[in-house]
């Protein structure tokens, strides 16, 4: 039977910065794209299943599409297989979580110190009403809009590199954290407003033209991540 169209609106007006994809894209590579997006943003908590059954049925496609994008993703090792047909998002380990920040506060301050521009005025507004939103998300708990936010306030800041390949390696990274940092937000004990500390710090940094320490500020907001999965 020949595949339908991908239904690309599965994740409608997300507020994400959108993530590369080719204009003459595959069917499994929109389902790719998709279920990154889905990982980034911690729509699967470690240890659930992917059934290549039901996201086929989701997406209006064969199972083959499907299986092709969670092929691509455990080559990646954002996801893992114990048989060819069973795929799940992996339970990190404390260590390997922590790792994952660490790799990602060396990859997106480095971005960052790749900017050659000066950070638009009109950026500058917008990720200053990303933060507020963010402690409005925290404070209610809705951590799916905190998610989202917190998405698009670090990727409008890398896409000012100008650097695809640097941006997909930290995309990779943010696949594999993703899960874990929803679930952490699920089960924190500390209060959720932490979470959003350093980045209306950064917000107050780029007001200032105060570059090196916007720069210091994102370290320590990721590494705030590794930190606590150290715990």
């Amino acid at each position: 039977m020949a595949p339908v169209a991908c239904k690309l609106s599965i994740m409608p007006d997300t507020g994400m910065v959108d993530t590369a994809e080719p204009k003459d894209a595959s069917l499994s590579e929109k389902i790719y794209t998709t279920l990154k997006q889905r990982l980034m943003l911690g729509h699967y908590l470690p240890g659930d299943r992917l059934s290549m059954r039901k996201l086929a049925e989701e997406f209006g496609t064969s199972p083959m599409p499907v299986r092709e994008a969670l092929k691509h993703l455990a080559s990646e090792r954002v996801i893992e297989s114990a048989a060819a047909k069973a795929f799940h998002v992996p339970s990190l380990n404390g260590k390997r979580a922590a790792d994952l920040f660490d790799l990602r506060a060396l990859l997106e301050c480095a971005a960052l110190e790749a900017v050659e521009t000066a950070f638009p005025d009109e950026l500058i507004s917008e990720l200053s009403a990303l933060a507020e939103r963010m402690d409005a998300h925290l404070k209610l708990r809705d951590f799916t809009a905190y998610m989202v936010d917190n998405h698009r306030f670090h990727f409008l800041l890398y896409h000012l590199s100008d650097n695809q390949d640097m941006i997909s390696m930290i995309e990779q990274l943010w696949m594999k954290t993703g899960p874990s940092l929803f679930h952490g937000l699920q089960v924190s004990e500390a209060d959720s407003l932490q979470w959003n500390t350093f980045h209306k710090q950064m917000v107050v940094a780029l007001k200032e033209a105060c570059i090196a320490d916007f720069v210091a500020l994102l370290r320590a907001d990721i590494q705030w991540g590794s930190d606590f999965y150290k715990i």
